[in-house]
């Protein structure tokens, strides 16, 4: 997936409800240790590592759902790509978030 259609997904209220949904019945946090402002992105990103699927149901790897998870803070941030907490965040779910991955 591109950046581009990624950022489209978030145009579609469908793709919020289906996070919101999905994201409940996995009882997941959101952004443990991080802003709220990226809640939304952080349900997702708890879908995928729980279930390996995107909310669509699709299959996805670790490696998209953490660049999924850094696109969504860079779609929200004022400094876009250049957001530093983007690629913080991203570095540590690659390198520190292994064990918590449930996916196929």
């Amino acid at each position: 997936m591109t950046r581009t259609e990624y950022n489209a997904l978030w145009e579609n209220r469908n793709y919020i409800f289906l996070i919101n949904m999905r994201a409940g019945a996995l009882k997941s946090d959101g952004c443990t240790g991080m802003p709220d402002f990226y809640r939304l992105g952080c349900m997702e990103h708890d879908i995928a590592y729980r279930s390996g699927k995107d909310p669509y149901q699709e299959p996805i790897t670790r490696e998209e759902a953490d660049r999924r998870l850094r696109w969504y803070i860079q779609k929200e941030s004022v400094l876009g790509v250049l957001s530093p907490m983007s690629w913080w965040i991203w570095a540590a779910v690659k390198w520190f978030a292994g064990k918590a991955w449930k996916g196929a």
